[in-house]
């Protein structure tokens, strides 16, 4: 078991895992459930929507944020994911990633569709 420093809110890696956890599909009850038994930590669901939420938060910022004038490349990929939305369903995710002037890489954007790829795909 680990120990939790004097002042420390969380344990080091908890958001990481709660994070890895819920991407699988897991709800707050079952995350925390998993770690009560396996880590012996008692989290609440509040705590668990407060570390989701960052993400969210960290998303929009990421969304908004300006982009470059001019970009020298542009690359565009999708791949078929299990996506859960009420119900488990194949759905193609859209990445178009960016060759900077300087030549960094930059992703520009990720959308996922609804379910088609190809020529009729929007």
């Amino acid at each position: 078991m680990r120990s939790v420093k004097k002042r420390q809110r969380r344990l080091t890696g908890v958001d990481e895992m709660v994070l890895s956890l819920s991407v699988k599909g897991l709800t707050h009850g079952e995350i925390a459930a998993h770690l009560a038994e396996v880590h012996g930590a008692e989290v609440s669901k509040q705590t668990l929507s407060t570390i989701t939420e960052k993400v969210v938060e960290g998303m929009a910022e990421w969304q908004s944020r300006p982009l470059d004038r001019v970009y020298p490349g542009l690359f565009v990929d999708a791949i078929n994911v299990r996506i859960r939305d009420g119900q488990v369903a194949n759905r193609p995710v859209c990445v178009v990633m960016a060759v900077t002037v300087e030549g960094t890489r930059d992703i520009l954007g990720i959308w996922a569709g609804d379910g088609g790829e190809g020529a009729k795909y929007s």
